[in-house]
C-alpha cells in the first residue's frame, strides 16, 4: 500500500499542475463536443453522420472522464493526504508553519531617584534599572510662577523645614510639594491652605508650607513643587534633589 500513500502525496505536492492539465483537457474536449455538434446540424449523409456522432460522444465522454479525475483529486487532497497517518500507517502530508510574531515583553520604565534603589522583581525581564538621579541644579525651576526658593538645590535639611516659593499660575487651583518614594511614587508632605472662605491661595515668593523631615528616614530624595490650575493642568514640576540628615539632638554636658 506504500505505492498508494506515495501517490497521495506527489498529487498533493503537484496538485496546481494536474489540476491545471485536467481542466485545460476538459475545456478541449468540450470545445470538439460543441465543434462535432455543429457540424451534425449541418451533415446529411448518414455515413458522414454516424462518423460525427461517435466523435461528438467521445468527446463528451473524455470531458466527463477528465472533470470526474479533477473531482477525485480534490477530494483525495482534502480528505486523504492530511490522514496518511490513520488511513496508511505513512507520515502524515508535511505543513509549512507560518511564522509567528512573538511580542517582545513590555517592561516599564521606573524613575530612580537619588538615594533609592528601585526594587527588582526576581522574575523581571530586559535590562537592570539604573539610577536617574535629579541634577544637581535640579529640574523644571526656571518658571517663576512655579518654583521653590528655599532650600536651594543640594541642600542638607533636618527638623522642620520652611519650603518657600512661588505658585501663582493663570487659573491657579492648589499646589502640593511632595517628596519622592521608590520608583515613580511620591509622597505629598506640603498642600495650599484655604483661606477662610475656603478658596485655595497662591503663593507670590513666599511661605508655601513647612515640613517635618523626621518623619522620613535620613538619605537622598527629590523635593518637587506641582501647582495646579481650574483644568487639573500643571506647567513641569519645579524639582529639586536634598539630602536629609538625622537630626542630632542636644545633649546636656556636665560640669565639672
Amino acid at each position: 500500500m506504500a505505492w498508494i500513500s506515495d501517490a497521495i502525496l506527489w498529487l498533493y505536492d503537484h496538485q496546481r499542475w494536474v489540476f491545471v492539465v485536467l481542466l485545460a483537457l476538459c475545456v478541449l474536449q468540450l470545445f470538439l463536443f460543441w465543434r462535432a455538434q455543429t457540424h451534425l446540424r449541418y451533415t446529411a449523409f448518414s455515413i458522414e453522420r454516424e462518423n460525427i456522432v461517435a466523435a461528438r460522444n467521445r468527446s463528451l465522454t473524455l470531458a466527463v472522464l477528465w472533470a470526474a479525475l479533477m473531482a477525485a483529486a480534490l477530494l483525495s487532497n482534502t480528505f486523504l493526504a492530511p490522514n496518511l497517518t490513520d488511513l496508511f500507517g505513512a507520515a502524515p502530508t508535511p505543513t509549512i508553519p507560518l511564522p509567528t510574531s512573538t511580542p517582545a515583553p513590555t517592561v516599564t520604565p521606573e524613575l530612580v531617584l537619588p538615594g533609592l534603589e528601585s526594587p527588582t522583581p526576581e522574575a523581571a525581564l530586559g535590562p537592570t534599572p539604573s539610577r536617574t538621579p535629579v541634577p544637581a541644579g535640579g529640574a523644571g525651576c526656571l518658571f517663576p510662577l512655579a518654583t521653590i526658593t528655599s532650600p536651594i538645590p543640594g541642600a542638607i535639611l533636618a527638623g522642620e523645614v520652611e519650603v518657600r516659593g512661588a505658585a501663582n499660575i493663570e487659573n491657579f487651583a492648589f499646589y502640593v510639594v511632595e517628596i519622592s518614594t521608590l520608583g515613580e511614587n511620591w509622597l505629598t508632605v506640603i498642600t495650599s491652605q484655604p483661606d477662610s472662605e475656603g478658596h485655595m491661595l497662591p503663593v507670590i515668593d513666599g511661605v508655601l508650607g513647612k515640613w517635618d523631615t523626621r518623619l522620613q528616614e535620613p538619605g537622598d530624595y527629590a523635593l518637587r513643587l506641582v501647582v495646579y490650575d481650574a483644568a487639573g493642568n500643571h506647567p513641569v514640576p519645579c524639582t529639586i534633589p536634598i539630602t536629609i540628615a538625622p537630626l542630632i539632638e542636644p545633649t546636656d554636658t556636665p560640669f565639672p
